[in-house]
């Protein structure tokens, strides 16, 4: 038998969808630093770099965004990274990485440019990670941040 998406999560993949082009950055102010996809390391010539999202630098005392409104499933920790928020918008995810503190918690719904937390610093410089999924059964995709997003 075929499995179907719930109504409330079709509901919100055609509102997400909608605002293909249009999302809000999750960064208040900032530059994006790291395109999406396969391209040369910035420093290391023989090295190939795979984002999986879009890297925004920021200043300090940043606070990263969320792009939609949704539901906190995740919060977690990576050494090295720091802090992670998923927030998810039916089969659609969104992913905050590199956060030194976070003030919402799993189970939480969330506004779009609600506060998820503050961007860490790496030695000096502020970086969003930012990605976005789409889910559906055993497959998840990345989908390109900059193609969802506002055009500066």
């Amino acid at each position: 038998k075929k499995i179907e998406l719930a109504p409330e999560t079709v509901l919100m993949n055609a509102d997400f969808e909608k605002n293909k082009g249009t999302l809000p950055w999750p960064v208040s102010a900032g530059v994006i630093t790291s395109h999406f996809g396969k391209h040369a390391h910035p420093s290391l010539p023989q090295i190939t770099v795979n984002n999986n999202g879009v890297d925004f630098g920021t200043e300090s005392g940043a606070s990263a965004l969320a792009v939609f409104g949704g539901k906190v499933t995740s919060v977690f920790s990576i050494p090295g990274v720091g802090q992670n928020v998923i927030v998810t918008h039916g089969s659609y995810k969104s992913v905050y990485s590199g956060l030194e503190n976070v003030s919402v918690a799993v189970g939480g719904k969330v506004a779009a440019r609600q506060i998820l937390g503050k961007v860490a610093a790496t030695d000096d410089d502020y970086t969003l990670h930012f990605e976005i999924w789409k889910v559906g059964g055993e497959a998840a995709s990345a989908q390109n941040p900059e193609n969802w997003i506002k055009k500066r």
